[in-house]
């Protein structure tokens, strides 16, 4: 089913943030006791699921689920999407995850990331793996509703960030898709100190990998990476840097601390989802502010009222794009222009849209009844409503399991 766990940062976060803390995902003491409490959990079908995702990844033809091609002689032939790119323009991808206990404190998660084809619906590119032990994709294992998702994996979906319990600490890295092993660890052997990692984001323009550390140490900071090259391409870059660039930079930053925010196209405001209490839950904005500044929090009365409604993208410097509804605010954010939803009433659960690249169009996951998960897209029209159209049903992978986090990770 869709997570409707609704998981951003609060105003109480954003207070902790602006010392230089991440309450978010980054949170290691957590982290631990989750993992330690989901170890003790007993699934019955361990075994036949580790089986089924190690065979899956060894690629090969792929009979079924082969998409018809033409080659140079303009006969069909069939591409293996066991080897296909995920990256393929105009396409989705979507990932499930789900945990596989091992003994009494250790858990795996096993990913599975399928790209279809949003103009006819097939499985254009699929890939299964088991990472490695004790290391989470937190962005995609934690919350569904592509919670900061997209920046869980570099350009080609070829590496997904991760955080790894490494004795006393936390240690962000990058773990190959194919195998589920890290790529470009450090030296086992050495003997050097490292600060705490908080979390990790892939800059989608750069591919560098982001880690947000120290802040356990108290002196928190960023740093950069080609996660292949390793730790010799690492630099550390400061919080003020980080949030003076330019607004994609901003994003990367925001994700790596595990407070993913939805910030505008010019890098100035940012959108964010309180859950902290009944009362206060609701939409929010704010000026983008660095985590070591005081955050400055924009007084707009209709979201006193809070709005139920999740943030997803800016369409423009003004325009939000929250839940299913698109709210314009005047060029201060102090007052709203409009409020419109963008599909027709339902009896649905639908989760949180992705834009597509030319920004003219979005997509969701939806379930209707008896629990069917589907992928839908539909079109900005000027007249705020537009009824989506349905491009393939979502199945679960064979992996043994029965329960997954669904999460709409990219428009390619």
């Amino acid at each position: 089913m869709i997570s409707t766990g609704l998981r951003s940062a609060t105003k109480q976060e954003l207070r902790l943030r602006s010392k230089g803390f991440s309450s978010g995902f980054g949170d290691a003491a957590e982290s631990r006791e989750r993992g330690t409490s989901v170890g003790r959990l007993v699934h019955a079908g361990i075994a036949a699921g580790t089986a089924l995702l190690l065979t899956a990844c060894g690629g090969g033809a792929a009979e079924e689920d082969g998409k018809a091609a033409v080659d140079s002689a303009g006969k069909k032939k069939v591409t293996d999407v066991k080897a296909a790119s995920l990256a393929q323009k105009d396409s989705l991808t979507v990932a499930w995850c789900h945990e596989m206990p091992q003994g009494e404190d250790d858990v795996l998660y096993g990913l599975t990331l399928r790209s279809y084809s949003v103009e006819d619906g097939s499985v254009v590119a699929e890939r299964q793996t088991v990472l490695a032990a004790d290391v989470i994709p937190e962005r995609v294992c934690e919350t569904g509703d592509n919670d900061g998702a997209t920046y869980a994996f570099n350009k080609d979906f070829s590496l997904v960030a991760g955080i790894k319990e490494a004795d006393l600490k936390t240690r962000a890295g990058a773990y190959d898709l194919a195998t589920g092993e890290e790529v470009s660890p450090p030296p086992a052997d050495e003997f050097t100190e490292r600060p705490d990692n908080a979390g990790a984001a892939f800059h989608p323009t750069t591919g560098l990998l982001w880690v947000r550390q120290g802040i356990y140490e108290g002196e928190t900071n960023y740093s950069t990476r080609d996660a292949r090259k390793g730790y010799s391409t690492e630099k550390v870059v400061s919080d003020e840097a980080a949030f003076s660039q330019d607004a994609t930079t901003t994003a990367t930053a925001q994700a790596a601390t595990g407070n993913p925010h939805v910030v505008t196209p010019n890098g100035s405001v940012e959108a964010w989802w309180s859950d902290d209490d009944l009362v206060n839950s609701g939409l929010g904005l704010s000026r983008v502010m660095p985590p070591g500044g005081d955050a400055e929090w924009i007084e707009n009365k209709k979201l006193d009222d809070r709005l139920a409604c999740k943030p997803a993208f800016w369409r423009t410097n003004t325009s939000l794009v929250c839940s299913l509804r698109e709210i314009t605010f005047t060029s201060d954010y102090t007052s709203v222009v409009s409020d419109e939803e963008l599909v027709p009433a339902n009896d649905r659960t639908n989760g949180i849209p992705l834009a597509s690249p030319d920004g003219k169009a979005f997509a969701f996951v939806s379930e209707g009844e008896d629990d069917q998960l589907s992928l839908f897209r539909a079109t900005f029209t000027s007249g705020g409503t537009a009824q989506p159209v349905k491009i393939a049903d979502l199945e679960a992978p064979l992996d043994g399991y029965d329960d997954h986090i669904e999460t709409l990770v990219r428009w390619n």
